[in-house]
């Protein structure tokens, strides 16, 4: 049987973009400024984040995906599979607002459905990957029922990290110097 679903995410969700091109998953953009210079999240080694922060003592900043980054991708997998839906999978809303972005460029665009992860970084990844599958075992499903597979995957998925030290977390303000201090 034929899919007629295409996942999307963002960047951030962690998924190789080797992995996301073998496996037909589109990957938009999120964005990393370090001091003036802004970039696409994945056009870098993540190592360039450490080295910032070692140079200059404070934590590169994180932006979401932007109605412009959706509209483009959604363009064009709609040009090169016209008769294919789109299932965006997105990076939490409580921490970013690239759900929210995607919504204003799904408007117009009947072929994009977008449902809330509720997970970021390899948590949002894991759904994703995990929808894949589904997918692949269920190649009949229709959009609707493939984000009701994915709600109900993500409900189940759960993340944690478990940092090495605090000191990114101080640098960046989720943590005050003295619980850094303690903590580590």
């Amino acid at each position: 049987m034929y899919n007629s679903v295409i996942l999307v995410a963002e960047t951030g969700s962690d998924i190789p973009a080797d992995l996301a091109k073998e496996l037909g998953i589109y990957l938009v953009p999120m964005h990393v400024s370090m001091g003036r210079e802004t970039l696409d999240d994945g056009t870098f080694a993540p190592e360039e984040v450490c080295s910032w922060y070692e140079k200059n003592g404070s934590v590169p900043t994180t932006s979401a995906s932007t109605p412009y980054d959706f509209d483009t991708v959604f363009d064009q997998i709609h040009l090169e599979h016209p008769e294919k839906k789109i299932l965006h999978l997105a990076y939490s809303a409580v921490t970013t607002c690239s759900y929210q972005n995607a919504l204003l460029a799904s408007e117009g665009r009947n072929y994009v459905t977008s449902v809330d992860t509720k997970h970021v970084s390899v948590g949002q990844g894991a759904v994703v990957l995990a929808v894949d599958r589904w997918l692949k075992d269920h190649p009949e499903a229709t959009v609707e029922q493939a984000a009701d597979a994915a709600k109900d995957i993500a409900a189940k998925t759960q993340m944690c990290f478990i940092p090495n030290n605090l000191d990114y977390l101080r640098a960046g303000g989720r943590v005050s110097n003295a619980v850094a201090l303690v903590g580590n």
